[in-house]
């Protein structure tokens, strides 16, 4: 930043997969103040309660002193807190354009919240054509991938070669029949593997009872031990773009298997085994039979996780955004 932004308030509202957390956290090596607040959950409670939460988070928000400088909205139903503001980054995620931009309750204020936004970004390319419908100088900001994760290679136990770690929730946005196939296919060509996944979603117990081992809520140094210890890891299969757990995988240099679509407009083809070139059955045995080329593959991908999914690189990218606009 020039000398004059060099002290602005930068004040995060939410986060989404620590996303935010990730390029403050760069951001305060710097000695910048950048600062993150969370705000009242969305969901799982009475629609009047919620809306009273978020109501007194709003006032209080409006009532901060000194202002923030520059306002980074997390997530699109949360956009109101920027209506009528100077200075305000809308980001999107997700479930946020994919199914609340068309909801008839949420959907307005989403869409109010996109177009009023000085600035607007997306974090999958897949949410691009909706976005762009709306704001075409929107602008794709990839996750970024915790610091931490660029360094935590440590193994507590050496591979055994039949580890296949499923890492996403068994949800439907994440490709959940398809995973649940791809278990039970495993699990007939091969007796032998070890299939574990997280007890999460509204399809685990599906999971459960097809023999795989689910494991509860974790630490975030814990999942990614899960990782670095999988001979391979499927990711999501559902659309086109990697979630944070994918980039995870990628980062601890694990074969991941997950479909990806990304062009070069949003950085080219990345080294995975993508389910978009064949099937995830038999990219998953491809990966076994030769071990060697399988880790190949991984080495690269941790080299393209890092250099397009960096923290502090996208922490810069978001300085020379906020700079813009002061």
């Amino acid at each position: 930043m020039t000398a004059h932004s060099d002290g602005a308030r930068i004040l995060h509202l939410g986060d989404i997969s620590g996303t935010s957390k990730s390029v403050i956290e760069v951001a305060r090596t710097k000695g910048l103040d950048w600062v993150l607040r969370d705000v009242p959950a969305g969901r799982g409670a009475n629609p009047a309660l919620i809306m009273a939460r978020r109501l007194r988070d709003l006032v209080s928000v409006r009532a901060l002193r000194p202002r923030p400088d520059v306002l980074h909205i997390n997530y699109g139903v949360s956009g109101y807190y920027g209506w009528g503001r100077k200075n305000v980054v809308l980001h999107l995620h997700g479930t946020d354009v994919r199914s609340d931009l068309l909801s008839p309750v949420l959907g307005p204020v989403v869409r109010h919240s996109i177009k009023s936004a000085d600035v607007v970004l997306f974090s999958t390319p897949d949410m691009g054509d909706a976005v762009h419908r709306l704001r075409p100088d929107a602008q794709w900001f990839p996750a970024p991938l915790p610091p931490a994760a660029a360094t935590m290679q440590t193994l507590k136990r050496p591979r055994a070669g039949k580890k296949i770690f499923f890492a996403s929730r068994w949800d439907d946005s994440k490709g959940a029949p398809g995973l649940l196939e791809l278990a039970a296919s495993l699990q007939r060509h091969r007796t032998d593997l070890e299939l574990v996944g997280l007890d999460w979603g509204s399809h685990a117990g599906q999971a459960r009872d097809l023999g795989l081992r689910l494991l509860p809520l974790m630490s975030t140094e814990e999942f990614r031990m899960q990782l670095a210890e999988s001979d391979v890891v499927i990711g999501q299969i559902a659309v086109g773009a990697l979630g944070l757990s994918d980039l995870e995988a990628m980062a601890q240099g694990r074969p991941l298997v997950a479909r990806f679509t990304l062009d070069a407009e949003y950085g080219g083809p990345a080294p995975l085994f993508n389910t978009e070139d064949a099937a995830p059955l038999s990219l998953v045995q491809q990966i076994l039979a030769d071990p060697a080329a399988a880790a190949e593959v991984g080495a690269r991908g941790r080299e393209w996780a890092l250099a397009h999914h960096g923290a502090e690189k996208l922490e810069a990218r978001l300085e020379a955004i906020y700079e813009k606009l002061l």
